[in-house]
């Protein structure tokens, strides 16, 4: 599994390391770095939301991440508010983790964005042999 780190916190990114493993590969980026990436390599999106950068104009990043591939996005938010929550599902995000999160729940909603990511997968070739015939 390819996991691309979208975040400016180090903490976020070895809590992330932890979980995923030496057999999974994680990548970090900045977000202004992300902002310039023309496509997303990875299987599952995380994208770390500090309190300062929860604005209408950051959550657009998602969406932009959405349309340049068909990865599952999970959003990490500091003290969100409910319509943080709702905005940040509502451009795309598969779904959301308050930060400071634990482990285990961190882990298990990693394993569900890589579940999602054989469905799309799967979806993906459907619709290719679907074109086909």
């Amino acid at each position: 599994m390819k996991v691309l780190l979208i975040s400016n916190t180090l903490d976020i990114y070895y809590q992330t390391k932890k979980l995923v493993g030496n057999q999974n590969e994680l990548k970090m980026l900045s977000f202004e770095t992300f902002k310039n990436v023309e496509t997303i390599e990875c299987d599952v999106l995380v994208i770390n939301f500090e309190c300062a950068m929860v604005t209408a104009k950051e959550f657009k990043i998602i969406l932009e991440a959405k349309c340049k591939s068909k990865v599952p996005i999970l959003a990490l938010l500091e003290s969100s508010s409910i319509s943080d929550q709702f905005e940040v599902l509502s451009v795309g995000a598969l779904d959301y983790l308050e930060c400071p999160v634990a482990d285990e729940v961190y882990e298990q909603k990693l394993n569900e964005m890589c579940k999602w990511k054989w469905y799309y997968d799967w979806e993906e070739m459907k619709e290719i042999i679907n074109k086909k015939q």
